[in-house]
């Protein structure tokens, strides 16, 4: 896995021939204390303008596509974030209380379209600022990862991991995930016949209680790596709906043992649908009882959403977008953005739900329109003729014929081999069975023999 740092400038603008990605001079020496007192002395790097990405042109084009497909980018989050700044400054307040070694849990609700996917990568970008190692999962059960499974869980959380220096930590983690996998190895000799299955059930279980203590203890070696923590989030949560019967349960349980015993400088960020909510609700009820319905309540009730689009994001949002999309395709376009925001405005406005992804999607295909409008034809430049007085002076040649080769019919008699010079059979040979006045007979070759007559002048004789 390649490190993300701050790129060198020499390598900025929109020129594409290679994006090359420097790695950034860090401020860590390795040294036996890695303590509070040695994390102050540590010169943090400055935090990067939101607007950097417009130096990068491939980070635009990654972005631009992201948005056209209605997902949140992965680079320039922070730039496109229009109309967060209060939800900004709750998430900065939580990275700060964090750093003093207080776990934080966070809910961030929002139907589809509406930037709940774009709130948790604003706290990845976020992370990344506060010197945060970070992992952004997705609950899917058919892959095992979910509450329901916090072993897997876990071993997918280190897999996913990120930083913007990778210095020091990719040993720790590697040995993490060793000793997670030397726990599988311990259990198969007990149960050698289904050992899968049994294993997994029986570590899966152990893990429910122990996730709290292993999360905390991940996040103490990065912090003695230098950086501040770890931030997890976690998105679609209301998956966990389509869980079997005797899986709310222990999905219910992880969760709760979360909220009871972690421990140390973890964020974790669970997203989901406020319908999805709603359902989870009904379903933890059935298996779980009043308690999980009274802590989903508390839930809904204290949780951070997107706030509700107005039309005054419109311009903001749409010169955005419309910048990156001129940084892109490096060109210039040919429409203002308030035309651009106008009419995206007009489709936000029709739409029920998901204002925000219906939005930004028309923008970006507008601008597509456009730009493939502005994209012409270049003929390719070819060398001008010379004068007429300069081309030399040639000899004349006889006229070449370009008419079909004579046939000698006159010699062609049957028996003799011939091919077939016109007609749609041109090409195909074969022997001459009988000649009857201007008209041959002849017999193709191939496995099933075929008769064809054909005039004498489609045919020449073969030696």
């Amino acid at each position: 896995m390649q490190p993300w740092g701050s790129p060198c400038p020499k390598c900025g603008g929109r020129v594409r021939p290679q994006e090359v990605n420097h790695p950034v001079t860090t401020m860590f020496q390795k040294s036996s204390i890695w303590k509070t007192q040695v994390q102050s002395q540590i010169a943090t790097q400055p935090l990067q303008s939101s607007q950097n990405i417009l130096n990068y042109r491939g980070k635009c084009i990654r972005a631009i596509m992201a948005l056209k497909a209605g997902r949140a980018p992965k680079e320039g989050i922070r730039y496109l974030s229009v109309g967060l700044d209060e939800t900004i400054q709750k998430l900065q307040s939580a990275f700060e209380r964090v750093k003093s070694g207080e776990p934080e849990i966070l809910w961030l609700i929002g139907d589809y379209g509406e930037g709940k996917s774009h709130l948790l990568r604003l706290v990845t970008a976020l992370a990344e600022e506060h010197r945060f190692a970070w992992a952004f999962v997705v609950h899917d059960k058919d892959q095992n990862v979910g509450l329901h499974k916090p072993a897997w869980l876990f071993k997918r959380l280190l897999f996913e991991l990120r930083w913007t220096n990778s210095m020091g930590l990719d040993e720790f983690i590697k040995q993490e995930e060793e000793r997670i996998s030397g726990l599988y190895r311990k259990l198969r000799p007990k149960y050698p016949n289904s050992w899968q299955e049994r294993a997994e059930y029986q570590y899966d279980r152990g893990m429910r209680s122990d996730l709290p203590k292993r999360l905390c203890e991940l996040s103490e070696g990065i912090r003695r790596k230098g950086y501040q923590g770890i931030a997890i989030c976690i998105d679609e949560v209301e998956n966990c709906c389509q869980l079997h019967w005797n899986q709310h349960l222990p999905a219910y349980e992880t969760l709760i043992r979360l909220y009871e015993h972690l421990e140390g400088s973890v964020l974790l960020c669970l997203a989901l649908t406020a319908s999805g909510l709603e359902s989870l609700k009904a379903c933890w009820r059935s298996y779980n009882g009043r308690e999980a319905e009274s802590f989903l309540e508390e839930v809904s009730q204290d949780n951070i959403t997107m706030p509700r689009w107005q039309e005054n994001y419109a311009l903001p949002l749409a010169e955005r977008i419309y910048r990156l999309h001129a940084v892109a395709f490096d060109w210039q376009p040919t429409v203002t953005p308030q035309e651009v925001a106008e009419r995206a405005a007009v489709q936000a406005k029709q739409t029920p739900s998901g204002k925000w992804r219906t939005f930004v999607q028309a923008v970006v295909n507008a601008l597509e329109r456009e730009h493939q409008k502005a994209v012409t034809y270049q003929p390719v430049a070819t060398k001008p003729s010379e004068p007429v007085s300069v081309v030399p002076k040639t000899l004349p040649t006889q006229a070449v014929s370009v008419s079909s080769p004579k046939p000698s019919s006159s010699k062609i008699q049957p028996g003799d081999r011939v091919e077939i010079v016109r007609t749609h059979f041109r090409g195909f040979r074969g022997i001459v069975e009988r000649v009857r006045d201007n008209e041959l007979e002849i017999v193709l070759d191939g496995r099933t023999p075929i008769r064809i007559k054909l005039p004498l002048d489609a045919v020449k004789k073969l030696r």
